[in-house]
C-alpha cells in the first residue's frame, strides 16, 4: 500500500536522508510507489552476503547489526543513525535483526538518480511545504545548515547520501591547531560546533594575520583541494570544537564534480554576446590582468574575493576566469556558498593561447621540425611571436566588436526614448491646436 506523506509513516520518511532534501513533488511521487513493509521480532531485515542492492530505511522500531554472531550495533527509529540506510554496503556486511516489531522501507538504488532541476530554481524546488516543515525539525540542527546550503543543493540525492555517510566526526580543543599554512590538503571540513579562525602570513619574515572566524555549518579546507595546492591559511580552533571531514578523494567525485559547471571559450563569447550584462570575473592579480585579459572582463584577485561576495550575489550568472582554471575552481566553489551562479571557463586564460595556436594557417608557417626547432632557437623565437602577434590582434579584434556593439545597443535605447518623447510631444501639441 503506498505512503500517505502526511501519515505516521510519511513523516518519518520525510526525517531521512536524503529523503528530507528531495522536492515536496518528487517526495510525493517516491511515497505513492513504495510500500512499508512489517515484519516480527527476530525477523530478518537482510543477512550477511546479500547481493541485493537497496537502500533499507528504519521507520519503526529496533534493529541489531551483527556478523559471526556478534552484536556490532543497535539502531533505534529516529535516531541519527536511522537518518541513513542500513549498513549501506554491497554485498551485504552485517545482518540486520529485528529486536521488536520493525518496519522499514525499500528503496531502489536508482531513486535518488532524478537530477534535472534547473540551478536557479533550486532555491524553490528544495524547499519543503509548509505543511510538511514539522516533519523536517532539524532547522537549527547542522544538517539542515548543510542541507541548505547552494552547494549541497547543486548534488543529485545519491552522491548527497554518499557524502553523508562519508562524513567523520573530529573534535579540536580550544586553541589547537587543525591545519597549518604549507600543509597538504587532504579534508574538507564541516563546523558542527564552535568556532575557529582563519589567518596567513604573507612571508615568514611578517606577522600572522587574522582574516575572519567561521561558525557551525559554515565549511573549510575545501580550496586547497580544488586548486592541488597547498593549505594558503593556518585555522585555528577558537572554542572546542566538533566538526565532520571529508577526505579530498571523495570531496572531488561526490561534491566538486556536479557542483561546479564549465564552459569553453567559444561558449562563453555567445552567451555575453546576447546577455551583455553578464559579468567575466578575472581572478589573477593585477599584474598579470594588466599584461593580457579578455576584453569588458573585471579583475578581482581571488584572496579579495571574499570582501566582494555580497556586491556580486546580485550578478545573474559570473564566468570565472584564472590562469589554468584551477583556482577558477575554488573562486566558483565561494561563491555558490553564497548563491552566486558561478561558472568556471575551462582552462582558464591558457585555454585562449592553446586555441590561437591551433587556429595558425599552417600553410602561412614554413614547417620546422621538433630536432630544426631544437637546433635554431630563433626559430622557435618566430613561432612565439607570430602566436603573440596573432593572439594581440585578436583580442583588439574581439574589443572593437564588443565596443561597437554596446555602443549600438546603447544608440537603441537612446533611438527608443527619443521616439517615446516624440510621441508625447506630438499628442500635446495637438492638444494645443484643438484648444486654440
Amino acid at each position: 500500500m503506498a505512503v500517505n506523506p502526511k501519515s505516521e509513516d510519511g513523516l518519518a520518511l520525510r526525517k531521512l536522508f536524503p529523503l528530507a532534501t528531495m522536492p515536496a513533488q518528487q517526495f510525493k511521487e517516491l511515497c505513492a510507489g513504495y510500500d512499508v513493509t512489517s515484519i516480527a521480532q527476530e525477523g530478518m531485515l537482510f543477512n550477511w552476503g546479500d547481493i541485493t542492492e537497496s537502500f533499507i530505511y528504519l521507520v519503526h522500531g529496533t534493529v541489531s547489526l551483527e556478523a559471526d554472531q556478534f552484536m556490532l550495533e543497535t539502531i533505534n527509529a529516529g535516531s541519527d543513525a536511522a537518518k541513513f540506510a542500513l549498513a549501506h554496503q554491497f554485498p551485504r556486511q552485517v545482518s540486520a535483526r529485528a529486536l521488536d516489531n520493525v518496519r522499514f522501507i525499500s528503496l531502489g538504488l536508482n531513486v535518488f538518480d532524478k537530477n534535472d532541476i534547473d540551478y536557479n530554481e533550486l532555491a524553490n524546488v528544495y524547499r519543503v511545504e509548509s505543511e510538511d516543515t514539522s516533519a523536517v525539525d532539524a532547522s537549527t540542527d547542522w544538517l539542515a545548515a548543510l542541507l541548505q546550503s547552494p552547494v549541497f543543493q547543486r548534488l543529485p540525492a545519491v552522491n548527497l547520501q554518499q557524502v553523508l555517510m562519508a562524513l567523520e566526526d573530529v573534535k579540536f580543543s580550544k586553541g589547537e591547531v587543525i591545519f597549518k599554512q604549507g600543509d597538504v590538503g587532504d579534508y574538507c571540513y564541516l563546523i558542527k560546533k564552535g568556532h575557529c579562525s582563519l589567518s596567513r602570513k604573507a612571508s615568514e619574515e611578517t606577522k600572522e594575520i587574522s582574516y575572519l572566524e567561521l561558525v557551525e555549518g559554515e565549511t573549510f579546507g575545501e580550496q586547497a583541494i580544488l586548486t592541488e595546492a597547498r593549505r594558503n591559511m593556518t585555522v585555528t580552533a577558537v572554542t572546542d570544537m566538533l566538526a565532520s571531514r571529508i577526505d579530498a578523494e571523495r570531496f572531488n567525485k561526490f561534491i566538486k564534480k556536479p557542483a561546479l559547471e564549465y564552459i569553453d571559450y567559444d561558449d562563453l563569447q555567445q552567451e555575453c554576446e546576447q546577455s551583455p550584462e553578464l559579468l567575466i570575473l578575472d581572478i589573477r592579480s593585477a599584474t598579470d590582468y594588466h599584461k593580457n585579459h579578455i576584453e569588458g572582463s573585471r579583475n578581482i584577485p581571488f584572496f579579495s574575493l571574499r570582501m566582494f561576495s555580497k556586491e556580486l550575489v546580485n550578478q545573474a550568472k559570473i564566468f570565472i576566469v584564472c590562469a589554468d582554471g584551477k583556482d577558477s575552481d575554488a573562486a566558483a566553489f565561494e561563491l555558490i556558498k553564497h548563491r552566486v551562479n558561478a561558472v568556471v571557463l575551462k582552462g582558464g586564460m591558457q585555454s585562449l593561447l592553446n586555441d590561437e595556436i591551433e587556429k595558425i594557417d599552417e600553410d602561412e608557417i614554413e614547417p620546422v621540425s621538433r630536432d630544426e626547432l631544437s637546433e635554431q632557437p630563433h626559430k622557435r623565437d618566430e613561432v612565439a611571436d607570430t602566436v603573440a602577434s596573432l593572439q594581440q590582434e585578436n583580442q583588439l579584434l574581439k574589443a572593437d566588436n564588443a565596443r561597437l556593439m554596446t555602443e549600438l545597443d546603447v544608440f537603441k535605447k537612446q533611438y527608443r526614448l527619443l521616439f517615446k518623447k516624440t510621441q508625447k510631444l506630438k499628442a500635446a501639441f495637438e492638444k494645443l491646436q484643438a484648444v486654440k
